[in-house]
């Protein structure tokens, strides 16, 4: 049983994105999130348009943001991500191994 979605924004048709879960860690100064993204008939999201679609959700800089991972379940259409939403780029590089933030 999945839990309920804080925020959902449709991509394109058959491609849908949940926040499961939002964290604001004061210290570090950025925001840990959870999410789903339901892809029907689609290929797993690359990481550069997850951090897009997370940028206009959030309304925040898309370099500003580090996409963990995205694990794919086998046999279904839905993959899990943790992503990292950063308030300024020294933070992020201080935070973050150097290659998440080449990976993109």
């Amino acid at each position: 049983m999945s839990q309920a979605p804080l925020k959902t924004v449709s991509v394109e048709e058959g491609v849908v994105v949940n926040i499961l879960s939002e964290k604001h860690n004061k210290i570090i100064e950025r925001i840990e999130l959870l999410g789903e993204v339901i892809h029907l008939g689609k290929a797993t999201p690359r990481r550069s348009s997850l951090k897009e679609v997370i940028a206009k959700l959030y309304g925040k800089n898309p370099e500003l943001i580090v996409i963990k991972y995205i694990k794919s379940e086998y046999g279904s259409h839905r993959s899990v991500f943790r992503a990292n939403i950063y308030e300024d780029p020294q933070r992020l590089k201080f935070f973050e191994p150097d290659h998440l933030i080449k990976r993109g």
